[in-house]
């Protein structure tokens, strides 16, 4: 019979047992629990890989999946843009083809010989009505405050990809009833002055030649008259320009017009006068104007919407400011003369110039002051202005000077070129371009040839002590290689020394300066004295990109040698189509067939970029299918195994937990047989 040591030692080697194998079961269950736990995140995220630890190598594959498909998916949405692009373009466009197939059936009936002229007439109107029509459409099309079928936008561009290079463009083609040619320009009906200048022509006569309108003399006879301030000069040159009207064919109007400082608060603390009638007190500004209406001879007052008044007359006299306190309603006492607008009395564009050589006159009777003293600037017949002498200074930042109401920046100096350059620089706000020039005129004395070394241009010294005759010159000039600098013989024989950019040209004399140049003119014709150093500063040309007038306006606005001129109506568009007889109803039949094969055309190549995007977004969608099934089979968890993995390591861990609980129930009775 076995007593208890014999028993416990016959054991030893079963707790040994027991204690590995407890072990074991321990360690299984942590590596079922952990696969459980696997399984679980799996089935609950639905991917295999929830983070760059669980399968690092393929981190960089799901990146760039993951962003090819979200760029894909914006190229879509831009996509469904170009689309809706297209088709308001393409809506508009049918609108258009809707009322010149209208407009054509009018053509046809103006083709009949039963028409009266009452009928005709009633014809042009409907025609000049859908004409409207078409460029009120074509200006209203828009897609994102982006006009579509005016001109002003050539081609809109889409990434529609997820590459730099999948762009696609969208060509736009202006649609109005001018790019159809149904209608055209018919000219600038009016030209707006600034304020006339106060002057005394009794004692400097302006003879009738010296201002030219449209290459006639502006005036009848000779202006004599003292039209200093307080002589109403803007109505008084209205009246001599219209004594040569049937000369020139320009009728001129004045007007005046005055606007005070904005007054948020009025608070008056004594009268002023207007005209010389007195305004009493008043305590608000609609009251003021009434008060001004009441007792103010010679002008209309009317409160505008920033709470200043505007004076205005339809006469051009003096507006005068003047009493105890202007200043308190927003004036400044003055005498402040009026302006002048010019008609053509046949609508065509109005041209005005002094009488220089420069402008392929005979003489230089005129100079572009006398233009000035009248408010006016030069122009030619497109409307292109032509500026005075720029000043001496460059332009800064405290300048008063607007195009089209945008402010001009600084130059870099003081000469045309540098303020061209300025001007340029709001082009794409003003839709004015800017080019300076410049001019010298010079008469040469063969008599008596300076050194070599004695006379320079811009700096740089000139050899003419061996030239004999304008070619040399010339030569010797243009050889010197001094910036844009050029020198060429007129048709009249004098030396040109020009800049095409308007660069100043100084000309310099170290010795005699009769040496050779016996005598020259600037930019302008004006006839400038001889010395040791003389600058000549160019010119300035302003030209609307569409041909348009331009607003100029501020304090300094001498600075670029212009004055201010003030809005002018724009060209009036008119119709091209007439339906006053049956041959020009038959022309228009022309016109509108062809007019409705441009908006075919441009309807078809809207389509077809409409058919190319459509396209496109196929594609796309295909490819984000694509890439999506292709992240799911490197990404996503296969949820049959993944259950089959959860249900087998959830067995085998209750499993496992059974057969560790009965093991530590038999180590209890061991021990405690132990004890």
């Amino acid at each position: 019979m076995c007593n208890f040591k014999d028993f416990v030692g016959a054991n030893m080697f079963n707790v040994g047992q027991y204690t590995t194998t407890t072990s074991y079961i321990r360690q299984n269950i942590i590596e079922n629990i952990k696969k459980t736990t696997e399984a679980t995140e799996r089935l609950s995220s639905g991917k295999r890989i929830n983070r760059a630890s669980d399968e690092p190598g393929k981190m960089g594959q799901i990146s760039r999946i993951d962003a090819s498909i979200g760029s894909i998916s914006q190229a879509i949405t831009t996509a469904g843009q170009a689309i809706t692009l297209t088709q308001s373009a393409d809506s508009g466009l049918n609108e258009i083809n809707n009322l010149l197939s209208r407009i054509r059936e009018l053509a046809v009936q103006g083709g009949s010989s039963s028409l009266t002229s009452g009928d005709r007439t009633s014809l042009q109107t409907e025609v000049d009505a859908y004409l409207a029509e078409i460029d009120s459409i074509s200006n209203s099309i828009k897609y994102n405050d982006m006009k579509l079928l005016d001109g002003s936008t050539k081609k809109v561009t889409f990434l529609i990809g997820e590459d730099k290079n999948d762009l696609l463009d969208i060509d736009l083609q202006d649609s109005d009833s001018s790019a159809l040619n149904l209608s055209a320009i018919s000219g600038v009906k009016e030209f707006t002055s600034g304020r006339v200048a106060s002057v005394n022509y009794s004692s400097s006569n302006l003879s009738a030649n010296e201002i030219k309108i449209n290459g006639q003399n502006a005036l009848a006879s000779t202006l004599t008259t003292d039209l200093t301030s307080g002589n109403n000069t803007a109505s008084a040159l209205a009246t001599a320009i219209n004594a040569n009207s049937n000369t020139h064919n320009a009728v001129a109007t004045a007007f005046n017009e005055l606007t005070s400082a904005v007054k948020n608060t009025l608070s008056m603390s004594n009268t002023f006068t207007i005209n010389g009638n007195t305004i009493s007190v008043q305590t608000t500004m609609q009251n003021l104007v009434t008060e001004i209406n009441q007792e103010a001879s010679g002008v209309t007052a009317t409160l505008n919407t920033d709470n200043s008044i505007k004076l205005s007359n339809t006469t051009g006299n003096d507006i005068v400011i003047a009493g105890n306190a202007p200043s308190d309603a927003g004036f400044t006492a003055g005498t402040y003369l009026g302006y002048l607008k010019l008609v053509n009395n046949d609508g065509t564009f109005v041209k005005i110039e002094p009488m220089t050589k420069n402008n392929s006159y005979a003489s230089n009777s005129g100079n572009i002051s006398d233009l000035a003293n009248f408010g006016f600037n030069e122009i030619d017949s497109s409307t292109v202005i032509t500026s005075g002498l720029v000043s001496t200074n460059a332009l800064t930042s405290s300048h008063d000077i607007k195009i089209n109401d945008t402010s001009v920046g600084t130059s870099i100096n003081s000469s045309a070129a540098a303020k061209a350059t300025a001007i340029n620089a709001i082009t794409s706000s003003t839709n004015v371009t800017a080019a300076g020039s410049n001019l010298v005129t010079v008469d040469l004395n063969f008599s008596n040839i300076p050194s070599a070394s004695q006379v320079s241009i811009n700096g740089s010294t000139v050899d003419f002590s061996s030239v004999t005759n304008i070619s040399d010159v010339i030569t010797q000039i243009n050889n010197a290689a001094i910036g844009d600098i050029r020198a060429a013989a007129n048709s009249d024989g004098f030396l040109e020394i020009s800049s095409s950019s308007g660069a100043d040209i100084i000309i310099g004399h170290s010795g005699t300066a009769t040496h050779l140049f016996a005598s020259h003119t600037d930019a302008t014709d004006a006839t400038i004295a001889r010395g040791a150093s003389v600058t000549f500063k160019g010119r300035i040309s302003l030209s609307h990109n569409d041909g348009d007038v331009i607003k100029i306006s501020g304090t300094n606005v001498s600075e670029l040698g212009l004055t201010e001129q003030a809005p002018t109506s724009s060209p009036s568009a008119g119709s091209t189509i007439s339906m006053s007889s049956i041959s020009n109803a038959n022309l228009a039949l022309t016109l509108i067939d062809t007019a409705i094969d441009t908006v075919a055309n441009n309807r078809s190549k809207i389509a077809s970029s409409e058919n190319r995007v459509n396209h496109k977004l196929d594609n796309l969608t295909n490819l984000k299918t694509v890439n999506k099934t292709r992240l799911s089979k490197i990404q996503d968890a296969d949820l049959a195994l993944e259950t089959s993995k959860l249900t087998r390591a959830q067995i085998i861990t209750n499993a496992a937990t059974s057969v560790l609980a009965q093991a530590n129930a038999s180590s209890k009775v061991f021990l405690k047989l132990l004890s």
